[in-house]
């Protein structure tokens, strides 16, 4: 069975960009025991060089304080990479496997430029390095196998121009989750069976126009529209794909892992954000980083004014309309 789990990071904030991320496990269709079982492993401490890798809630794996944090959330990254059979030294290298449709916009904005050439933050090893081969063992240890990891980076001039089309964020966060869902499907034909999970989006309770607009081929099936979780199916020739939205979607472990890449992605493009306005600070000035949030971007806008206009920054592209 294809099982197919998404994510996201950054949809509160009005700047850096909004992040969806998506894996794609093959889970075993005769189950001994319930699904959850087969993502125990990745539950379970593994040591990895100085860190004990869990995939979970990444509020709670992710700390913004420190550099531990971002060593933790590039490992995850790392080990996914090469157990989806690919490996990478720079984020570019990276990006350009797992956002495809965004990397050009992403190396053409000044701030996130960067990233181009950027190292992967990594562990330390204090004895011999532990494979990364030895923890992708024990995480496949109960039958789940990851496939590939796929994302969708929406930068604010990206972001802005899908609003302008008359949409809100939060149809601009389920089209566009639908349609990573919907790449990565297309990418397993002769899967019949097609499990989605996803975290609720910004609240949203009802997502019937939004499926049958992206699965247009397809016969919508409502199974429940709760205020815990909303479920669907949709049956075609092709696939029967019953697809979840859930409060507290990244507390199963595959949407916690594609929680934990939207997550480093995003970290990735606001310390590219940071460290531009920082480089272009006036001597002596200092400029205190932001996460993005609303209140705070206002007060770090008011810090850089002097440099959006020396740089002769296009506010479109920096600042998010919503």
């Amino acid at each position: 069975m294809l099982l197919i789990a998404v994510d996201e990071a950054g949809y509160g904030p009005k700047l850096g960009p909004l992040v969806i991320a998506a894996t794609a496990w093959k889970v075993p269709d005769d189950l001994d025991g319930v699904l959850s079982d087969c993502f125990e492993p990745l539950r379970t401490a593994n040591k990895y060089g100085n860190l004990n890798l869990v995939i979970d809630d990444s509020k709670k794996v992710f700390q913004s304080k420190g550099s531990r944090s971002m060593q933790t959330l590039a490992a995850i990254a790392r080990i996914c990479s090469i157990w989806c059979g690919h490996n990478f030294d720079t984020v570019g290298q990276w990006l350009r496997e797992i956002a495809a449709d965004d990397y050009q916009n992403i190396v053409q904005t000044d701030w996130l430029a960067p990233l181009e050439n950027q190292t992967i933050h990594e562990p330390s090893f204090s004895c011999d390095p532990t494979p990364a081969t030895d923890v992708i063992t024990k995480w496949r240890s109960k039958g789940s196998v990851l496939h590939s990891v796929k994302a969708r980076i929406l930068t604010a001039s990206t972001f802005n121009r899908e609003i302008q089309k008359g949409q809100n964020k939060s149809d601009l966060l389920s089209d566009s989750s639908l349609q990573l869902i919907a790449s990565a499907i297309a990418q397993y034909p002769n899967e019949k069976e097609v499990d989605v999970y996803c975290d609720r989006h910004g609240g949203r309770r009802y997502y019937g126009a939004a499926l049958q607009h992206q699965f247009a081929g397809s016969l919508l099936r409502v199974i429940s529209e709760t205020k815990q979780e909303s479920q669907y199916e949709l049956a075609s020739g092709l696939h029967t794909i019953r697809i979840r939205f859930t409060v507290k979607g990244d507390s199963f472990t595959p949407v916690a892992l594609s929680s934990l890449h939207a997550k480093y992605l995003r970290e990735l493009c606001m310390g590219s954000l940071n460290d531009y306005f920082k480089e272009h600070a006036n001597p002596g000035t200092s400029i205190k980083p932001t996460a993005g949030y609303p209140v705070d971007a206002e007060r770090f806008l008011h810090d850089v004014a002097d440099i959006i206009k020396r740089q002769n920054i296009d506010r479109n592209a920096l600042v998010r309309s919503r």
